[in-house]
């Protein structure tokens, strides 16, 4: 379950990366799991794509 918040100083994007990042080392997201569309889960979080597009793009450009 991905829980962001926006009271921190981490931006939202680091946020969402980091969890998704830490589900995949940690198993919970198995290699080859597709991941939710950007405007789904954009609307989910209730962030904006762009957020959600930053995120993905930072774990696509680490190999993830």
């Amino acid at each position: 379950m991905i829980e962001l918040h926006p009271e921190k100083k981490m931006p939202l994007y680091e946020q969402l990366y980091r969890t998704i990042r830490q589900d995949i080392i940690s198993g919970v997201l198995q290699g080859g799991e597709r991941l939710p569309s950007k405007r789904r889960l954009a609307e989910h979080l209730e962030v904006s794509q762009i957020t959600v597009e930053t995120a993905y793009s930072q774990l696509l450009a680490e190999g993830y």
